[in-house]
């Protein structure tokens, strides 16, 4: 019996979605990206004193975050877009550490890797150019658990 054969769909294709959902989802990176602006800037608080040069380290990580966090809302404004995060300032502050965990940063490299699919299904190779950028400089620097005591 003869079945037809489908062919398998890449594990890396982009999934195909719709503008507003990508706006969506380019706004939940933004939220990440805030999140994480505040978890900086409570390690920094916390290593004040204690560590000075480690502060000093885990503030100008932050300051990075920060570009981030200012590239994706330019992007999605050329996308068409408004930015509208969903970030409760008292819950990004008591969930700091779960910034400093070793998967936040792989789970977001794994976001964005996502949203760069996405932008180029969608026809916006300059705008997944751009946001490319954020992911190398995301490589390139040391993660917030490598600079930070581990509990």
């Amino acid at each position: 019996m003869l079945t037809p054969h489908t062919p398998r769909k890449s594990r890396y294709a982009p999934a195909v979605v719709t503008k507003n959902d990508l706006l969506e989802l380019l706004n939940d990176d933004f939220t990440r990206e805030c999140k994480a602006v505040y978890a900086h800037a409570v390690f920094a608080e916390r290593l004040k004193g204690a560590d000075d040069e480690a502060a000093a380290e885990v503030s100008r990580r932050g300051q990075e975050n920060v570009l981030a966090a200012l590239a994706l809302c330019q992007i999605i404004y050329d996308y068409g877009g408004t930015v509208a995060h969903r970030l409760d300032e008292l819950n990004a502050v008591l969930n700091a550490d779960r910034v400093a965990e070793p998967v936040w940063l792989a789970d977001t490299l794994r976001r964005l890797h996502e949203r760069v699919g996405q932008l180029r299904a969608a026809g916006e190779p300059g705008l997944a150019k751009r946001l490319r950028r954020i992911i190398t400089a995301k490589r390139s620097a040391l993660p917030l658990c490598d600079l930070v005591p581990q509990r």
